[in-house]
């Protein structure tokens, strides 16, 4: 259930006012992917999105992938983020295509093969007013390790949701000096011995 890719265009790209509702996915590569695309010009935006009723039976990559696409071009060359990402750190978000005002409500995943999800938007430009409302992402390794979302530069709330997809407030970012990526959300520190047996 994908939208996207949506690359920066001088005429302004938009995705707006998308609707995805009852929904059943076994075995999806991916789930909710909502992805922008690299460019160097022009402006974008993907807003006010609903997925409702969505039930994921064993993701075999990402139950919900917010962020960078992750494919090859034809002739092999990566554009935007590492299929290995986090263990491969070489994925750059799009400061110029704005995400903001999406809801998804009632979600479930179950037996998903890596962590719950994953956000990165752009740290100038954070996703904002984001709405997860029992969404619910179950996955017995990783709820066992703590470990849930990688979620980068994003405002929301969280009502009934597992696990939290820990959304800064909305407002949060207006503030330039809360800009910063806390140690906590950097998945490069979630496989080291220190955090693994804490």
């Amino acid at each position: 259930m994908t939208l996207g890719s949506v690359p920066p265009n001088d005429n302004y790209a938009c995705i707006r006012n998308v609707t995805f509702k009852n929904i059943v996915m076994d075995y999806p590569i991916k789930g909710i992917y909502i992805k922008p695309n690299p460019g160097n010009h022009g402006n974008g935006v993907i807003e006010n999105i609903l997925y409702e009723n969505v039930v994921m039976n064993t993701p075999i990559w990402w139950a919900i992938w917010i962020g960078p696409q992750q494919q090859h071009q034809p002739g092999g060359k990566l554009v935007g983020c590492s299929m290995l990402y986090p263990f491969d750190s070489n994925c750059n978000t799009q400061p110029r295509i704005t995400m903001r005002d999406m809801v998804f409500k009632n979600i479930t995943s179950t037996g998903s093969l890596l962590p719950a999800g994953v956000i990165l938007c752009n740290v100038t430009n954070p996703c904002t007013n984001f709405t997860f409302e029992d969404v619910n992402m179950k996955s017995w390794l990783w709820d066992s390790l703590g470990i849930g979302y990688i979620n980068h530069f994003s405002e929301g709330v969280a009502i009934n949701s597992f696990p939290d997809p820990k959304f800064k407030p909305i407002g949060y970012y207006s503030d330039p000096a809360n800009r910063v990526l806390e140690p906590e959300q950097d998945p490069a520190k979630w496989f080291t011995d220190g955090y693994l047996f804490k």
